[in-house]
């Protein structure tokens, strides 16, 4: 089953390259895997495969690049991997297919590689034997391939398809940094990035154009690379240049961008099919289909920048009148529109209100993207202050909507500072709290409000903004009951059955369910649209999994991938992202949890919705250290906000990611530090309600180790008093640990041990896999340590069994671990007549565990540990801990 995903453009993060180069060295003898990188051209496909490459040891890699002019010569790419290799052979598999190969097939530009070569590559992958074969092709996006199978298919044949987008805004400024140590301003990255369509290798050429020291100016005017400038002249040294130039400049001008009707440039050129076949000889123009219908696109990026920076202001506003009469002679005034205000050469209130009106249609319609682009023209040609703040807002808002927060926060910087504006201030917030500034966006928003009441300001527009913003601030400070109040007030203010009205009443199904403990009605309302249904998937997904059904869950939140392309739907995408990489974790799917958490972070990344990021960590963290990957759970976890100035959207998960990982890497004051914080959170805020934030049953135990017994009780008690009659079976079961732990430390063996039976009968009838594990492992830890071996050895079996099909690779370590310290797992010669037991603790030791450290791992007292140290060094010859590790690696 092909994983497909988008990485940063920039380096790949450290998950993803792990992910990457997990799949080529997973790879068993006999077998092949085919990765398929696609981007843009300069978007650093290459980049990410030379470190994919750099990341294989053991492996040795043949890499050739598929040129266009062979592209019609089957078999070259074949016959050219052969070369370079040196092999006599005639076919792939009889040149790399040998016992002990490790190799990986490197082929660029895939996207010109003839038919016969591609084929051969599939099958090398497939028909393998003996050896090892990776193929891993990088390909243009745009691109069908030549002959078959085509590069669509690749990719639903390919193991790991990767898509690379452009660079986003902060992309760029960071970019502009590390190469040229030029700090640009938002507005000049902004206008970096639309000239070189976000692309590294050209943003590279743009920096290099100019010396460093000009891009720190606010009006930087961009300069344009001779490069590009002399590619443009080669492609025009095969024509008549002055023949072409008119209808080039014509499609240079085209907002769309750069794409055009043939009919308009032949219009706008007096019908000069001979510039227009031209400039196709050239290689200039190529003929695109879009929503059915030809249009015409410069080939190449840079020629239609070329073009444009050689226009003067006069020449492309009189071209654009000409094409907004080609539109109304054609009734299509809504692109004529478009040309009028690009045509104007000033204000015009005339055709600003008309280019509002149209905004305001396009974002009735959800089409916020286009919205904001037309409320961009209306500023532009709007006479007068108000008038020109009013549509620069509507602007922002609409950006806001289209979930681009970045556009959003660079125009929205552009205002000037206002008082007494509700809709600014608000506005303002909103940014503040996709950025999880809290302070500032609950008191924009809260001043908003207020500013409404105190102006007795009606208009039931701005009062339903401003309350639909208080139901996403309510939630994101996870305050249930203000989130159900909010959405009345909401529902209140606006039109019936509109998208606000409508997207209330889904967000309030989470309120409600926290505060009755019953699930709402989940039924769609009249009026849903595709993106509201998002909204409810996203409830109704997020209170699935609270409620011990999962596989609801993951049917819910993975519904989004089958609305690509609406508009305004990415930031609830992410927080779905949240939730299902949570539902794939309970459901002890690893490998999906850790590609939704990745996917996550670059949507976060993307769209500036980071308030979000530690949702994502938390999963991303406990994953890895579940499977042992140490390096990357902490690259995770420092990652994670537990500043006070952060919302409960991001502190609650923060700290019981801090918990539960410092508790699997055996750090007690990392544990102590995150357990006091969630206490004292839990004093102050009501993060309390079943299923929803369950941390007391990692925290509790944790307690126990360190003697604070009676403190661990009261937690424990507490939340089982609230869970009692919630029906959620895996919280009562996973808090039963702690409490039949208490019960054996009072001396109440029995009723703690059948506490124990009852947990693991309850959270084995659930499909929720990683807790049932961990319930398995406790419950054998405690039984070893209560001497009774046998059935200890039987629980670490099990939870064994079940670790092993999650990937849990570090902790079914640990439960074989657990099996030989009790002297019944699988035994093995042991290292200098240790028994397990001793060779648990000499290898902890050796690891640099203190004493204690070891007591806490094995439940034993720290006399314990020392008496069987002390044995241990006896027979092992040493005399101090220091020499331990070399003496046992000579075993």
């Amino acid at each position: 089953m092909t994983a497909t995903f988008s990485t940063s453009p920039r380096l790949a993060t450290q998950a993803t390259m792990q992910l990457l180069t997990e799949t080529v060295t997973d790879i068993e003898p006999g077998h092949g895997g085919l990765i398929v990188v696609t981007g843009p051209h300069g978007s650093g496909k290459t980049e990410l495969v030379d470190e994919l490459v750099r990341s294989l040891p053991g492996w040795s890699a043949v890499r050739v690049a598929a040129l266009s002019w062979r592209a019609e010569d089957e078999g070259n790419v074949v016959r050219a991997l052969l070369d370079r290799a040196g092999s006599a052979e005639h076919t792939l598999l009889d040149a790399f297919d040998s016992p002990s190969s490790s190799v990986a097939l490197v082929v660029d530009d895939a996207h010109w590689t003839d038919e016969t070569s591609l084929q051969e590559l599939v099958e090398a992958t497939r028909y393998v034997r003996e050896g090892r074969i990776a193929v891993i092709i990088t390909a243009l996006d745009n691109e069908d391939g030549v002959g078959q199978p085509s590069m669509t298919q690749l990719r639903e044949m390919s193991d790991i398809d990767i898509g690379i987008p452009p660079y986003t805004l902060d992309d760029v400024r960071a970019f502009a940094l590390a190469h040229a140590g030029a700090h640009l301003s938002p507005s000049v990255a902004a206008d970096l990035r639309s000239l070189t369509g976000g692309l590294p290798g050209r943003i590279r050429e743009v920096l290099d154009a100019a010396p460093n020291d000009i891009w720190g100016s606010q009006n930087v005017r961009i300069p344009i690379p001779r490069p590009w400038h002399a590619a443009l002249q080669r492609r025009l040294n095969r024509v008549n240049e002055k023949q072409v130039y008119r209808i080039l400049t014509a499609a240079a001008i085209m907002p769309d961008p750069g794409t055009a009707l043939p009919d308009l440039l032949l219009t706008l050129t007096g019908d000069d099919r001979a510039a227009l076949t031209a400039a196709f000889d050239a290689g200039i123009f190529e003929s695109l289909t879009q929503a059915g219908q030809k249009v015409i696109s410069f080939r190449h990026a840079t020629d239609r920048a070329v073009i444009r920076s050689q226009t003067s202001p006069a020449e492309a506003a009189r071209l654009h009148r000409e094409a907004a009469r080609y539109y109304h002679d054609n009734h299509d005034p809504d692109r004529a529109l478009v040309h009028e205000a690009l045509g104007s050469e000033g204000t015009d209130d005339d055709i600003s209100d008309a280019v509002a009106k149209r905004a305001d249609t396009l974002a009735q319609a959800g089409r916020w993207r286009s919205a904001a682009d037309a409320y961009g023209l209306a500023s532009q040609t709007a006479n007068g202050p108000d008038r020109v703040l009013e549509r620069h807002l509507s602007r922002v808002e609409a950006l806001i909507s289209a979930s681009d927060i970045p556009q959003a926060q660079q125009h929205a910087g552009t205002i000037g500072h206002m008082t007494g504006d509700a809709r600014l201030y608000s506005m303002r917030g909103y940014l503040a709290l996709h950025e999880g500034r809290r302070s500032e966006a609950v008191g924009l928003i809260d001043l908003a409000w207020r500013t409404l009441d105190e102006q007795n300001n009606t208009d039931p527009n701005l009062r339903t903004l401003v309350a639909s913003r208080q139901v996403l601030l309510a939630l994101s400070e996870w305050q249930p009951e203000r989130l159900v109040s909010w959405a009345a007030t909401t529902e209140k203010w606006a039109i019936p059955d509109s998208p606000a009205a409508i997207e209330a009443q889904y967000i309030s199904m989470i309120g409600k369910a926290a505060t009755t403990g019953k699930l709402p009605e989940d039924q769609p309302f009249p009026g849903e649209t595709p993106v509201l249904a998002l909204r409810r998937d996203m409830a109704a997904g997020w209170l699935n999994l609270v409620h011990d059904d999962p596989i609801a869950a993951r049917q819910r939140l993975s519904r989004s991938v089958d609305i690509d392309g609406a508009e305004g739907s990415e930031r609830i995408r992410l927080w779905m992202d949240g939730w299902l990489a949570r539902t794939h974790f309970v459901l002890g799917e690893f490998t999906e949890a850790q590609r939704v958490v990745e996917r996550g972070l670059m949507r976060a990344e993307r769209y500036g919705v980071r308030f979000l990021e530690p949702l994502l960590l938390w999963t991303g963290s406990q994953v890895a250290s579940f499977r042992g990957e140490r390096d990357l759970a902490r690259s995770y976890a420092n990652r994670l906000s537990l500043s006070h100035d952060s919302f409960m959207i991001q502190r609650i998960p923060s700290g019981m990611c801090r918990l539960l990982v410092s508790g699997i890497e055996g750090d007690q004051a990392g544990v102590m530090r995150a357990g006091r914080a969630l206490t004292k959170l839990a004093e102050t805020h009501d993060i309390g309600h079943p299923g929803y934030w369950v941390w007391e049953d990692v925290w509790a135990p944790q307690l126990i180790a360190a003697g604070e017994i009676d403190e661990a009780d009261e937690i424990t008690s507490r939340a089982l008093e609230r869970a009692e009659g919630s029906g959620i079976e895996s919280m009562i079961a996973r808090l039963g640990v702690p409490k039949a732990s208490i019960l054996i430390q009072k001396g109440d063996i029995d009723t703690g041990l059948k506490h124990f039976e009852e947990s693991i009968e309850q959270i084995e009838s659930l499909p929720v896999p990683a807790y049932q594990s961990r319930v398995l492992y406790e419950y054998g830890r405690v039984l070893r340590r209560l001497g009774r071996r046998r059935r200890a050895d039987e629980a670490f079996v099990r939870a064994g069994e079940v670790f092993e099909s999650m990937g849990a690779a570090e902790f079914v370590k640990r439960c074989n671990r657990e099996r030989r310290a009790g002297g019944l797992g699988t035994r093995t010669s042991r290292a200098g007549g240790l028994t397990p037991q001793e060779e648990e603790i000499a290898k902890l030791v050796a690891g640099g565990a203190t004493n204690r450290e070891v007591a806490t791992e094995l439940f034993l007292s720290s006399k314990t540990v020392e008496y069987h140290l002390t044995r241990v060094y006896r027979k092992l010859g040493v005399r101090t801990r220091n020499e331990l590790p070399g003496v046992l690696s000579e075993f």
